[in-house]
């Protein structure tokens, strides 16, 4: 008479003692993730938690999401670059302290992306190569896969932004021929966006934003506005082009356009309602007056300023450093600007003043 073994499935790990799993997952997801490696020290079952679609699920469901930023780091000789997150962004009562600048393990896996653009959508950061390549970095695991090549290579300058799950890739206008695309990250798929006849073609774009659910671009005195649902572009005049440059940083921050001018070394900001850029004024220390290679986002409804500067008494040591700036309108029709906050974040030393660091921030959902 043959017999078989009867398996059975080995139990659960427990998470918490005395606890059902299914309860302390809901305690755990709602943990912010600055405190994540150390609850990755208390147990093997925990860190295998904190590391699975199942934790981000539950903390999406209980609305526990954080949008942190992820910086992307690199000297000016190309070597030593790394992705860096920080956590616990304080109010302006908490201690300055519990700043924690962490970095991120992996690296890019493609020399060619060195020049590239990054743009994130969710958790997921897509960074757009030099050429046709696409590298994803998913932030809840760091792990890196391989996307769909672009349809077009990225040459120069080039601006992205962000609507729902759609990357939009612009570069230099030119009339009648396709020049920007649109990737969907949901169905994996590049699409070349249709041209426009426009004044002012062959222009630098000076800048580029999503107002009111469509794809806003800037060239001279004319806006290019493409509408995602009907697939076509209108053309109309505006000022927001005139006085800008396609090197200026550009963002928008709750229904405010800001920008860098980089010939005055100030911030500025568009009134819709007289149809001029206006400074930023600060409330508070505002801006260092020698920082360079200015790069501003938009994180979680704050202005996102990194800029660079050498050390006092340092010799050619740069420093790095990061600021969340509030921006509102007064009464008068002036925009006020504090800065709530301020750390450096890196330094490197530069062995020539031409070979500067080169960063940028991007927001990532976890």
């Amino acid at each position: 008479m043959s017999t078989t073994a009867a398996t059975t499935e080995a139990p659960p790990a427990i998470l918490i003692p005395s606890l059902p799993n299914d309860v302390a997952l809901q305690c755990l997801a709602r943990v912010p993730r600055q405190y994540h490696p150390v609850l990755a020290a208390v147990s093997k079952p925990i860190r295998s938690l904190i590391s699975s679609p199942e934790f981000f699920a539950a903390r999406s469901a209980l609305n526990c999401t954080e949008i942190l930023p992820y910086l992307r780091i690199r000297n000016g000789d190309c070597q030593a670059e790394g992705w860096f997150t920080i956590y616990g962004r304080p109010n302006p009562n908490s201690d300055p302290d519990n700043i924690i600048i962490a970095h991120i393990p992996g690296v890019v896996p493609d020399n060619d992306l060195d020049w590239s653009e990054c743009a994130a959508v969710g958790p997921k950061i897509y960074v757009l190569g030099s050429r046709t390549h696409v590298w994803i970095f998913d932030c809840r695991f760091h792990t890196w896969e391989r996307g769909p090549s672009m349809p077009t290579a990225l040459r120069g300058i080039t601006k992205t932004v962000i609507l729902g799950t759609k990357i939009f890739v612009i570069r230099w206008p030119t009339e009648g021929t396709p020049w920007a695309d649109v990737f969907d990250t949901v169905a994996g798929q590049w699409e070349a966006l249709p041209s426009v006849k426009f004044t002012a073609s062959h222009q630098m774009v000076g800048g580029c934003a999503v107002r009111g659910g469509k794809v806003c671009v800037w060239v001279a005195g004319e806006e290019l506005r493409f509408d995602p649902e009907t697939k076509a572009w209108e053309v109309l005049e505006s000022g927001i082009g005139l006085g800008v440059h396609w090197g200026y940083q550009m963002c928008e921050v709750n229904g405010v356009l800001c920008c860098y001018d980089y010939h005055r070394g100030l911030i500025k900001c568009f009134d819709e309602i007289t149809g001029v850029w206006k400074k930023l004024k600060f409330a508070n220390k505002g801006l260092r007056g020698q920082w360079q290679r200015i790069r501003m986002s938009n994180v979680g409804g704050s202005l996102v300023v990194l800029g660079s500067a050498v050390l006092r008494n340092m010799g050619r040591t740069m420093a790095i450093w990061y600021l969340e700036i509030e921006v509102k309108k007064d009464q008068d029709g002036d925009f006020r600007g504090e800065v709530l906050w301020s750390v450096m974040v890196h330094s490197t030393r530069m062995w020539s003043l031409h070979m500067m660091p080169i960063y940028t921030c991007t927001s990532v959902s976890l």
